[in-house]
C-alpha cells in the first residue's frame, strides 16, 4: 500500500520563485476538489518521485509533463507513473511516436486530411538539388524543419532548393529526419490572417486566432466560428488527438487557397508542451486567459475521476486478494 499519495504532479523546471499563472490555477483547481498538487522542480525531486513509485512507496495518479528534457530522466518518470497505473499528460510512449513531425505527418496523410506539400528527408539519404518537379511541387518558398525539433530550433524559412542550402539545415542536427514543406499563405478573416492555434484538452477544443508575425492569440467566439464556417477547426484537432493519443495539446492550422479553393492546413501539427504565460505575464502573444481557466478545470477533473477509478481497481484488486487468500487457507487446513 503507497504511504503517500499526490493527485497532481506538475513536472516543470524551477527556482522555488512562485511559477506561471498556469501552474497556480492548476493548484487551485486541485485544492478546490480535495486534492494534492505537487509541482516537481528538479532533477533531484524527480528521481525522488521516480525511485518512490518503483519502491510502491508513492501513488501518482496525473503527472502533466512539461520537463521537456529539462530533467534527465524525464522519459523515465513518465514511465514510472504509467507503470503504476497513473495518466501521463501526454503519455511518453506516444510522445516517443508521434513527437517525430514526420511520423504524424504520414498518419494524417494517410487519413485522407489535406497536409502542406512536403518532402521527408530521411538520415543518411544524400543531400542534393531538388529536381524541377520538386521545386514545382513545393513552390517559390521552401520551408524547412527538423522532424523533431521544438519551436523554431532548426527551422529554415524561404531555404534555396540547393544541395548546399538543405547540408546547412540538416547540419541542425545530422541524425533527424527533415520536412521540406510548401510555404503556406494564409486568407484574411476579418482583417487578420485566417492562421489558428487549436488548444485540445481531454477533447475540449478551443480555437483560438494566432498572428504568425506577431504570435498575438484571441480565443474565437462561438458566433465568430459559426460566421466563418471554422467548424473543421475542431474536426481536425479531434482527428489529430484520435490518431495520436495526446489528451493535452495545441495544434497550429492555417485555412489558405488550394487549387483555387478554400482549405485548412495543420501547420504545426502536435504540441504537447503549450506555451503555457498567460496573457497577463506575457502580453497578447501568452495563452488567453479564459483557455488557461478551461484546461486547468479540465485536467483537475480529470485527475479526479482518474483517482476515483484507481482507487475502485485497486479496492476490487485488494478484496479479490483477501478472498484468494482465505481460501487458500482454508483448503491448507
Amino acid at each position: 500500500m503507497p504511504k503517500h499519495h499526490f493527485h497532481i504532479v506538475f513536472a516543470r523546471r524551477g527556482d522555488g520563485a512562485p511559477g506561471p499563472r498556469f501552474i497556480r490555477m492548476l493548484e487551485h483547481a486541485a485544492h478546490e476538489r480535495g486534492m494534492i498538487f505537487v509541482h516537481c522542480q528538479n532533477h533531484e525531486q524527480a528521481e525522488t518521485l521516480r525511485w518512490a513509485l518503483y519502491a510502491g512507496s508513492l501513488r501518482v495518479d496525473c503527472l502533466v509533463d512539461y520537463m521537456g528534457g529539462s530533467f534527465r530522466y524525464d522519459y523515465e518518470l513518465g514511465c514510472a507513473v504509467k507503470d503504476a497505473g497513473g495518466m501521463v499528460l501526454d503519455d511518453p510512449d506516444r510522445v516517443r511516436i508521434y513527437g517525430d513531425k514526420a511520423a504524424i505527418h504520414q498518419e494524417l496523410a494517410r487519413l485522407g486530411m489535406a497536409m502542406p506539400r512536403t518532402l521527408i528527408w530521411r538520415p543518411g539519404v544524400p543531400s542534393r538539388d531538388l529536381t524541377a518537379a520538386e521545386r514545382a511541387y513545393l513552390g517559390p518558398r521552401i520551408v524547412c524543419k527538423p522532424a523533431r525539433g521544438s519551436g523554431s530550433g532548426g527551422v529554415v524559412l524561404g531555404m534555396q532548393p540547393t544541395a548546399a542550402a538543405l547540408a546547412a539545415a540538416r547540419a541542425y542536427d545530422e541524425e533527424d529526419s527533415y520536412l521540406l514543406q510548401e510555404f503556406v499563405r494564409p486568407l484574411t478573416i476579418d482583417g487578420r490572417p485566417a492562421w489558428f492555434r487549436v488548444y485540445n484538452c481531454f477533447g475540449t477544443v478551443l480555437p483560438c486566432f494566432w498572428n504568425p508575425d506577431t504570435h498575438a492569440t484571441e480565443l474565437l467566439a462561438p458566433e465568430l466560428i459559426a460566421r466563418h464556417r471554422l467548424h473543421a477547426l475542431e474536426r481536425i484537432s479531434q482527428k489529430i488527438a484520435l490518431v495520436s493519443g495526446y489528451t493535452w495539446f495545441s495544434t497550429e492550422i492555417a485555412l489558405t487557397l488550394r487549387g483555387g479553393r478554400p482549405v485548412f492546413l495543420p501547420i504545426d501539427y502536435l504540441n504537447n508542451k503549450c506555451f503555457m504565460l498567460t496573457q497577463d505575464e506575457f502580453g497578447p502573444s501568452g495563452m488567453p486567459l479564459a483557455v488557461a481557466e478551461t484546461v486547468t478545470r479540465e485536467i483537475a477533473e480529470q485527475a479526479q475521476r482518474h483517482a476515483r477509478r484507481f482507487g475502485q481497481a485497486h479496492r476490487r484488486t485488494a478484496y479479490a486478494y483477501a478472498a484468494y487468500s482465505s481460501y487458500e487457507q482454508r483448503s491448507g487446513q
